[in-house]
């Protein structure tokens, strides 16, 4: 296979196998290259200090690319093929990547903050990696807009989407509490960002529908009301219905 070839496939994947091609590509590369000494983790994962994140601020995405362990970089891509294909069976690219990076930057604020507003609940110190913020934004979107997706999952049963989102929500909310939640809290930061995508959608789209409303009123009325002095014109006002002089009446109001 050529680099045009290789190109060309790459280009042909959905962003759901991109990313977790990333994932795969960078977990190994960073081992590789760590285990050599040409890599640090601290140069892309996010740090929980502000200032250091301030320092270096790229880091609010590139913590998402990798991961420390094979189980939790398996776990994401596992995750992220499941709900990133059941999102883009509804919905365009564009928006999966815009709810899925909106849950990773939202994440790492959520962890930022956490180490600023509940220092107690960390027994040690240190910085974030993992995609699970974005991956929790995708899913959190598709299980609000979708509740009754049937999911089965094998050995365990069928259960509604919403069902999953649910359990995710209340495991991570009580594991806080043990110690070292940072993690957690970015998943939740990324539960945040769904959720918010969901209902400012809906927000809109009324608008847009209340809009498209007047609109359309407003369209019909002034055809009708063209119509009316196109008749006065010709054949003088008493040629009117009663109903057409109401209309006019109150649009002369």
């Amino acid at each position: 296979m050529n680099i045009k070839e290789l190109k060309k496939q790459i280009i042909n994947k959905n962003p759901v196998e991109l990313l977790i091609g990333s994932f795969i590509f960078f977990y190994f590369f960073s081992f590789l290259f760590f285990s050599l000494g040409w890599f640090q983790f601290q140069w892309v994962a996010l740090p929980y200090s502000w200032d250091d994140f301030i320092a270096k601020p790229w880091t609010i995405l590139t913590y998402s690319f990798f991961h420390a362990r094979f189980i939790a970089l398996l776990f994401n891509s596992v995750l992220l093929f499941y709900f990133g294909s059941i999102f883009l069976s509804f919905f365009d690219e564009k928006k999966f990547l815009k709810i899925y990076f909106s849950g990773v930057i939202a994440g790492g604020l959520a962890f930022l903050l956490s180490y600023k507003l509940f220092p107690g609940f960390y027994v040690q110190k240190g910085p974030l990696l993992g995609a699970s913020a974005g991956i929790m934004a995708v899913m959190t979107y598709i299980a609000i807009k979708y509740p009754s997706y049937p999911l089965k999952i094998r050995f365990i049963g069928n259960f509604k989407i919403l069902h999953i989102l649910i359990f995710f929500l209340a495991f991570n909310l009580l594991q806080i509490p043990l110690g070292n939640p940072g993690g957690y809290f970015a998943h939740l930061g990324g539960l945040g960002a769904g959720l918010i995508w969901f209902y400012v959608e809906k927000i809109f789209n009324r608008k847009r529908k209340r809009k498209a409303t007047v609109f359309e009123e407003n369209t019909g009325n002034n055809y009708k009301l063209n119509r009316i002095l196109e008749k006065i014109n010709s054949s003088g006002y008493d040629s009117l219905t009663d109903e057409e002089k109401e209309f006019l009446f109150r649009q002369g109001k």
